[in-house]
């Protein structure tokens, strides 16, 4: 392999790695996952306000006091699912930054002149960069389908 070639490849390692990097960097300034907390918080100040109107209410009215009740019903369920639903994408998150911190590794140490001639980064070097089952399951999916 020539020098130029060699260089070229490093450089697009290089490359790579701060693109990605800038990607793992901007993955926590999601605007969905600001939402739910949002969302969630406003659904809390709801149930408060609906209990508190209740209270000050000079003639107790069964209808009032079912809605109400329904209401909050509703909003413990919807609560719920909005916390489920934080719950599973602060999971993508953190998988997705695993597997940019992987990529950032990897690239970065392929382009150092760390390794001797003619040596690689083989797949089995990468598997030991990984932090989860997750990572290394993905792993063995993929070589399992590039190997036929």
């Amino acid at each position: 392999m020539s020098a130029t070639v060699e260089a070229n490849e490093k450089l697009v390692c290089a490359i790579l790695a701060e693109q990605v990097a800038h990607l793992r960097d901007r993955m926590d300034a999601s605007a969905a996952f600001d939402l739910l907390w949002r969302t969630t918080a406003l659904l809390s100040w709801l149930s408060g306000l609906l209990t508190d109107i209740n209270r000050q209410a000079v003639q107790p009215s069964p209808v009032l006091e079912r809605e109400r009740a329904e209401a909050i019903t509703e909003i413990g369920e919807i609560r719920r699912q909005l916390d489920h639903l934080a719950f599973v994408e602060a999971q993508r998150q953190d998988f997705a930054r695993q597997i940019a911190d992987c990529v950032i590794v990897a690239l970065e140490r392929m382009s150092e002149a760390k390794m001797p001639e003619g040596a690689h980064f083989s797949s089995s070097d990468l598997a030991k960069l990984y932090v989860s089952d997750d990572q290394r399951q993905l792993h063995e999916e993929v070589l399992k389908r590039l190997q036929g």
